[in-house]
């Protein structure tokens, strides 16, 4: 009897000071704990207490908190949306040529936003995307898995350009509206946990956006350092603009190469506008760099196709964008149980094919009732980082 209250009294005084151990931690060593952790555990161990919840939905631990980018993607099966994150990073960045297997980092499902436009997508901008349903622009953050449709625009403008940008400066968010198929000297802008209305900014350059070219939409607006870029028609011709996200304003820039120059995609090439295309003169491939903003100033690379590497990818791959580290990213256009991704650096002239586990195989397929038959549109976010961000 003796021993028995012994031991518990000792079970006791081990748990009295594993509480007192945890609870006497400094707030910012246990923040700095909950900042290297996923996403998806930080929420969850926002329930553990309330020091915890307090800790994880301050503002500067939310604005502060970022993950290692990533590529994420998408694809709709009836009213199901399902949503996997695959590792973008290169293991071997010395390596010229590999071919390799990685698991992916989370999926879920979850009920798609009915009437919701798939093919009008922004980038991922600092963990955000941005959707458009008619008029009316819908933010997601899929991380928290949710959801918020924004106050509808001006009734007049019955079709919209939505972008997407971020001021890494005061880390806010602004929702950038044009009205679509116009020429324009105003748009309205709206900044996230902040404006409670539309407000007007006005430019000096009346502008049309441009998104279309032989019949398919492209993504041609991006969100570089506080500055969003899209492709646009002026009275003096088809140009770029920028729009500073923190200053609001509109500056204009001219495009470098001739006409033979086919723009197929504006990119983020490590930190720097970058412009990607084909010269249907020289049937040639060129990535423009613009590597002084204020001077004007790009650099041109001209590289071999994926093709010279692989004859069969071209065919079977798109290109969806680059990483962070230089690297165009080709996806499948289609997928039946193996997950291919084409990683290609053309400066380095490095290539790299990773084959991912556990996307559209025979087992994800049971486990979600899909039917044997190919996964198609699927929508590809590089760079695409975790964000606490509540909407």
């Amino acid at each position: 009897m003796e021993q028995r209250e012994e031991k518990t009294e000792n079970i006791q005084r081990k748990r009295s000071r594993g509480k007192s151990s945890s609870s006497s931690l400094p707030l910012d060593l246990t923040s700095e704990i909950f900042s290297r952790l996923p996403a998806k555990s930080v929420v969850r161990f926002r329930c553990v207490s309330k020091l915890w919840s307090s800790i994880t939905t301050a503002p500067y631990f939310t604005n502060s908190f970022e993950t290692r980018p990533n590529l994420m993607f998408f694809f709709k099966e009836g009213d199901k949306f399902f949503v996997f994150t695959i590792p973008q990073h290169n293991q071997n960045p010395n390596e010229s040529y590999s071919y390799s297997s990685s698991e992916i980092i989370d999926s879920y499902h979850t009920t798609y936003p009915k009437r919701c436009c798939v093919t009008t997508l922004t980038e991922s901008v600092h963990g955000l995307i941005c959707f458009r349903k008619a008029a009316t622009p819908i933010i997601w953050n899929p991380t928290m898995r949710k959801f918020k449709p924004l106050r509808k625009l001006d009734e007049r403008w019955k079709n919209i350009k939505v972008s997407l940008g971020y001021d890494p400066v005061d880390g806010k968010h602004k929702v950038v509206c044009m009205p679509y198929g116009n020429a324009f000297y105003e748009c309205r802008v709206l900044t996230l946990g902040s404006d409670q209305e539309w407000r007007t900014v006005k430019t000096n350059h009346k502008n049309s956006p441009f998104t279309f070219h032989g019949g398919v939409c492209y993504r041609q607006s991006r969100c570089i350092n506080g500055v969003i870029y899209y492709r646009a028609d002026t009275n003096s011709g088809r140009v770029i603009l920028s729009f500073d996200v923190r200053s609001e304003r509109f500056d204009v820039i001219e495009l470098p190469w001739d006409e033979n120059f086919g723009l197929v995609m504006m990119m983020s090439y490590k930190g720097r506008l970058a412009c990607l295309g084909f010269n249907h003169e020289k049937n040639s491939r060129s990535l423009w760099v613009l590597e002084d903003v204020e001077k004007r100033e790009w650099s041109c690379h001209t590289y071999l196709p994926i093709s010279h590497y692989e004859p069969v990818s071209e065919n079977y791959f798109k290109l969806t964008g680059i990483t962070n580290d230089g690297e165009l990213i080709y996806v499948p256009n289609t997928v039946l149980e193996r997950f291919h991704v084409i990683y290609f650096d053309p400066i380095r002239e490095t290539f790299r094919r990773v084959i991912y586990k556990g996307v559209a195989d025979k087992g994800f397929r049971l486990r979600n009732g899909l039917e044997d038959k190919p996964i198609r549109r699927l929508h590809f976010f590089p760079n695409h980082i975790e964000t606490l961000m509540s909407l």
